[in-house]
């Protein structure tokens, strides 16, 4: 089968967390202390996939964490457009982030938010994700369904997103 888009490295279709498990590197000491009891010490996340960024952004949105999903955005370049049709906004700041993003996932009630596709261009150095997001928006607009695309770059702390946008 021919792609039409010779870039494209992966088209899945499956949850992100699905992929952050079966490709993130797994040590087995690190789970269990030396006598045998759970380690619950916190790890510092460091995503060393788009795909394991992808699952902690899922994961985060259905939980509407707009905390936990800045710790995942390059604030020097990223641009947020959450309400389908209003331009990107550059958020220089995890301040301004957390703003933009918490203005608009505290009025939506969340019902179901699955990453459904990701293409992945290693020669550019990017990754793009598309996410299907159900919700009630209350009011006139009531319930529906909103694309949200995420594009992902790597830094020196692992992938991090860099333009998050709602499209109707």
């Amino acid at each position: 089968m021919a792609l039409r888009r010779p870039w494209v490295y992966a088209s899945i279709t499956c949850p992100a967390w699905v992929l952050a498990i079966a490709l993130a590197s797994h040590d087995p000491g690190r789970a269990f202390a030396a006598e045998g009891a759970l380690n619950l010490a916190p790890e510092p996340r460091r995503e060393s996939t788009p795909f394991q960024l992808f699952a902690n952004v899922e994961e985060a949105w259905v939980q509407s964490d707009a905390e936990r999903l800045v710790a995942l955005i390059d604030t020097t370049t990223v641009r947020i457009a959450l309400k389908p049709g209003a331009p990107l906004t550059y958020a220089v700041t995890r301040v301004a982030a957390t703003f933009l993003l918490q203005d608009q996932l505290r009025l939506v009630h969340t019902r179901r938010f699955q990453m459904v596709r990701f293409d992945w261009d290693k020669k550019r150095d990017l990754c793009r994700a598309l996410a299907v997001w159900n919700g009630d928006w209350g009011g006139r607009q009531g319930p529906r369904m909103v694309r949200v695309s995420f594009t992902a770059r790597p830094t020196a702390g692992g992938w991090r997103l860099t333009e998050i946008r709602a499209e109707d």
